[in-house]
């Protein structure tokens, strides 16, 4: 009976993945486009032996290794670019089933269904995740099968899904190297408590055995550049965008290659970026992470202006420092993303005025969205960013909504009862 109700959870979702197969055979490409040639150089290193590119090469530790690991396969053998990227639409068929495996533990079914179609339709993501060799699909997988494990091993502390949950964890950090910084600062926020509540130590032991995954990593780029929990040299590029003096920009990210395209950016940048061209990619990195620093001392307000204008393309796509065509799907994703921040405002509010009645493990939740959040809103970020997170997200906004507000009714209608 169990393995009949499992089975009857994912055939809900088989149109989905057509949908899926079809948007990817219709979107896909046979040329390489962003980052999809990094990717795929990255998985060829792994099959001759090694991982970064050389030393003087602009992506040398641009992302971390856990793509590029799915992708050796495919390179192995030779096969099409159709294939991995229609491995995106397993990745985002099961994410959208277990997510939905996930809210069944929390609220009823048919809003458990309906939600997770809402999301499993979204199309601005879609459009983004399906047709390419990219991050996003794995990772919005890998964000649904944690979630979902995680809420299991709170409820029955099995040791199964406790491990499916570390693995899958272990394996996005690897995938985007940001959640290496936002595990490291979810141990720090639960030092204090290690001594005082036992359900902190659990969750703190799961972070720490996640973070092991990265140790043969870190391992691998100390040896490269002899410096301790160093996973990529792509955050000071960032970090130097978010932190720009100049009115006329936003904070949002532009590639030095293409600089001189855009002479008004060129004419701000241009001067400094060539003076630092001829670093090594770990200095270049030290050399914009010092320098958007001293952008931010020395402009506090632009940077905080920066920084709304970043919340603000995180959700909404907008603005941005040049002139850019925003997708045909910029309305649906307006729509969708306005109101999923009124959500997100309303579960933040219902969690401080009951934080007391809340289950530990949706405070876990709630601290690994605000910390996920609070960092890539300091770096330039987009709203593909956001869009892996939606699964762990809708859980936490489905969960709040539905503990609080049956509260608060049910709290009214005993004073009505009592009149």
């Amino acid at each position: 009976m169990k393995k009949f109700l499992l089975q009857k959870d994912y055939l809900k979702f088989t149109p989905l993945l057509l949908i899926y197969v079809l948007i990817c055979i219709v979107k896909s490409q046979n040329n390489l486009v962003g980052d999809e040639d990094d990717y795929l150089r990255y998985a060829n290193n792994l099959l001759n032996g090694y991982y970064a590119h050389t030393s003087n090469d602009y992506a040398f530790l641009w992302n971390g290794p856990g793509y590029p690991i799915f992708l050796m396969i495919f390179e192995f053998f030779d096969c099409s670019y159709l294939i991995p990227r229609l491995c995106n639409a397993l990745f985002l068929y099961f994410g959208v089933t277990l997510f939905f495996k996930a809210l069944k533990l929390l609220i009823p079914e048919k809003k458990a269904l309906y939600v997770s179609l809402i999301l499993g339709l979204y199309y601005p993501f879609l459009s983004q995740a399906l047709p390419f060799m990219l991050t996003e699909a794995l990772s919005f997988f890998l964000i649904s099968l944690f979630t979902y494990n995680l809420l299991l091993y709170s409820n029955n502390n099995s040791k199964k899904n406790k491990w499916l949950a570390i693995i899958s964890l272990g394996y996005l950090i690897l995938t985007k190297i940001i959640f290496a910084y936002v595990i490291t600062a979810l141990v720090v926020i639960l030092i204090p408590f290690l001594f005082i509540k036992k359900t902190s130590r659990k969750y703190a032991l799961l972070l720490f055995l996640s973070f092991t995954f990265t140790t043969p990593y870190l391992a691998y780029t100390y040896s490269l550049t002899n410096k301790l929990f160093y996973f990529g040299n792509s955050g000071g590029m960032s970090l130097y965008w978010m932190s720009t003096p100049y009115e006329e920009e936003f904070g949002d990210w532009h590639s030095f290659i293409t600089l001189k395209e855009k002479p008004k950016l060129y004419k701000n940048h241009g001067c400094f970026i060539n003076s630092i061209q001829n670093l090594d990619p770990v200095n270049k990195d030290i050399a914009l992470k010092e320098k958007a620093i001293e952008n931010i001392k020395n402009n506090k307000l632009k940077f905080f202006k920066n920084w709304l204008f970043n919340l603000n393309r995180l959700f909404f796509n907008s603005p941005y420092s040049t002139e850019f065509k925003p997708p045909k799907s910029v309305f649906i994703n307006s729509m969708f993303k306005g109101v999923l921040l009124f959500f997100v405002v309303v579960s933040v509010f219902l969690s401080l005025k009951h934080y007391k009645k809340s289950k530990p493990v949706f405070c876990f939740l709630a601290s690994f969205i605000l910390v996920y959040i609070g960092g890539i809103s300091l770096l330039s970020s987009y709203p593909r960013f956001l869009d892996i997170l939606l699964p762990m997200l809708l859980v936490w906004i489905s969960y709040t909504l539905q503990q609080f507000t049956m509260l608060k009714l049910k709290q009214t209608k005993e004073k009505l009862g009592n009149r």
